[in-house]
C-alpha cells in the first residue's frame, strides 16, 4: 500500500460525505467506489478524472498532495517566501515528524496506517526544506565591504 492508496481510502472513508453520497455524486455504484478505494485491490483503481472529482467534491486534496510527494515536484513561486518564514515552517514540520514517530511507536509496533502517516509527515518536512532552499537561492546576496584603516 502506497501513499496514493492510503489517500484514496481516507478520502472515501474519512470524508464528511458518506461513501454512498460520494458514489452517487460521481455517478457510480457504491460498491464500485468501495472497490476502487480498497488499498488491497490491485486492479480496481480510480481514474484520474474520478480522483480529481472526489477531491473537488470532498474538499480533501490528499491525493494531489500524495502525487506531488511521490513525484517529488518542486514548485517555485513567483515571489519566494522569506527565509525566516521558511525556516520556521521547516522547524514546525520537523517537529510534526517527531510527534508522529512518538505517536506511532507508543504501542511498540508500526502499522501500515502509521507508516503511511509517518511517510506523509516526512514528505511534508522535506517539502518545507525544499521551499527553504528555494528561498535561500532566490535571496539577493548581501555584500559586506570593509575599509582598510590607514
Amino acid at each position: 500500500m502506497d501513499q496514493l492508496d492510503q489517500a484514496t481510502h481516507d478520502i472515501v472513508h474519512k470524508s464528511e460525505l458518506t461513501a454512498k453520497q460520494i458514489a452517487d455524486r460521481l455517478g457510480m455504484s457504491h460498491q464500485t467506489l468501495i472497490n476502487k478505494a480498497n488499498p488491497n485491490s490491485e486492479f480496481h483503481k480510480l481514474t484520474v478524472r474520478e480522483a480529481y472529482s472526489i477531491q473537488l467534491l470532498t474538499g480533501n486534496h490528499s491525493l494531489a498532495v500524495a502525487m506531488k510527494t511521490m513525484l517529488d515536484v518542486y514548485v517555485c513561486e513567483d515571489k519566494p517566501a522569506s527565509i525566516i518564514e521558511c525556516a520556521l515552517n521547516a522547524t514546525k514540520e520537523n517537529g510534526d515528524v517527531v510527534a508522529a514517530v512518538q505517536a506511532a511507536l507508543a504501542d511498540g509496533h508500526l502499522t501500515e496506517r502509521e507508516k503511511s502517516e509517518l511517510l506523509r509527515e516526512i514528505s511534508e518536512a522535506i517539502a518545507s526544506l525544499e521551499t527553504l532552499r528555494g528561498s535561500v537561492l532566490a535571496a539577493a546576496p548581501v555584500l559586506y565591504i570593509t575599509r582598510n584603516k590607514g
